[in-house]
């Protein structure tokens, strides 16, 4: 049945018209797509959202807490999104006004709302406040107002929330003069390009994810070291990478894996420059790989390839914890062959991406339904185009 949603005025609420000058989206196809901790969720050109693989703690947005959804299902209400992000247990996104929902566990006030318990179902996030963009983590949530302040909530024991509070249920600001243009959480910290184009981190720092030069757990925004301008910037497990101004790739943090894409695996504590010379304009990474957007559309990736998440070929093998050797590639190598993407977002252990011409194609591990390709279980070593859920 075709999607009955009241359609608007579509380019005026930014949701089908494209600002990558990669032409219109087609109507019908998704526009977006995120890759969370086993699961990943979407939205059509027109703002009808989705999500498929775990749905344990509701993180889904369907009403229901099922234990798994392998075809997408879509989010319950009728709600248009603009953006859409999807961490480890729960989910947040921007409806075309810039107002924030959240939804599945909150037991951190991850949700933002006055609830400290699961919620299958998009929830406002309290203040008041309108959003350009959301990031979800771990635990904790942050988002950046329209004037570029940034707001965290959740759980704050890393000091995730960049300031020095107790977890909370509702936006705090973070504590600086500063205003940024983009901002990303990982799992117990976060980071943000500044006006201007510096970039800043704050909260857990064990592998040096901050990229401050230590290894210290920072409640306030702390400089990233280098110098280096960017205009994208990733965060994750213990790893963070960010695109500069002139299309340079960049990453610091755990090396494990040769998730830093700079040919070795040890960690750094400052960025490194990742190897290949490309020019980049889009950039994510996944709890033990990494992929990055090329001009003209081609997408490499680095680090594991354990699941098929590089959709590559690996060049080595790497040790995990002394015992297990796995699939890995420390440099950058061309996935999804045949494909062109405008965007690509690494969940924890697969990747997806939006085609140039339209369409969320996944790949990787699939073992809670992460791929959408309606079962569970195994990988999927090449790029699978999602359907788009019929809505009544």
């Amino acid at each position: 049945m075709p999607v009955r949603r009241p359609l608007f005025a579509l380019c005026l609420l930014g949701l089908a018209c494209s600002s990558d000058g990669l032409g219109p989206l087609t109507p019908g196809t998704y526009a977006s797509v995120t890759g969370g901790f086993l699961y990943s969720c979407g939205f059509t050109t027109e703002g009808v959202g989705t999500c498929w693989g775990d749905n344990a703690t509701g993180q889904g947005g369907n009403g229901v807490m099922s234990s798994i959804d392998s075809a997408p299902t879509p989010i319950h209400g009728l709600l248009l999104f603009k953006q859409i992000d999807a961490g480890s247990g729960h989910t947040c996104g921007l409806v075309p006004d810039g107002r924030a929902y959240c939804w599945g566990v909150s037991n951190d006030g991850a949700l933002g709302s006055d609830t400290t318990t699961r919620s299958p179902l998009p929830t406002p996030v309290a203040g008041g406040l309108t959003f350009k963009e959301i990031s979800a983590g771990a635990n904790s949530t942050c988002a950046l107002t329209t004037s570029g302040v940034a707001y965290c909530w959740g759980a704050n024991n890393f000091g995730q929330l960049g300031r020095d509070t107790t977890s909370t249920q509702t936006p705090v600001a973070v504590e600086t003069n500063l205003t940024f243009t983009k901002i990303a959480v990982g799992q117990y910290y976060a980071c943000a390009i500044a006006t201007g184009g510096a970039a800043y981190c704050w909260g857990s720092n064990t592998y040096g994810n901050l990229g401050t030069t230590d290894t210290t757990t920072h409640a306030g925004p702390r400089l990233v070291a280098g110098g280096l301008d960017f205009k994208a910037i990733s965060a994750a497990s213990f790893h963070s990478c960010a695109i500069t101004t002139n299309g340079a790739a960049y990453c610091w943090g755990a090396g494990l894996l040769g998730i830093l894409g700079n040919g070795a695996k040890d960690d750094h504590p400052t960025p490194v420059p990742v190897s290949g010379g490309h020019q980049l304009v889009d950039i994510s990474v996944g709890a033990n790989h990494t992929c990055a957007l090329a001009t003209g559309g081609q997408l490499f990736c680095w680090g594991s390839n354990e699941v098929a998440q590089l959709s590559g070929a690996s060049t080595e093998s790497c040790t995990t914890n002394g015992i297990n050797v796995v699939s890995c590639t420390s440099t950058p190598i061309a996935a999804a062959s045949g494909h062109e993407f405008r965007s690509v977002s690494a969940g924890a252990f697969h990747t997806c991406a939006i085609a140039s011409a339209g369409g969320a194609f996944c790949w990787g591990g699939n073992g809670r339904g992460a791929i959408g390709n309606g079962v569970t279980g195994g990988t999927v070593a090449t790029p699978f185009e999602v359907p788009v859920p019929s809505v009544d």
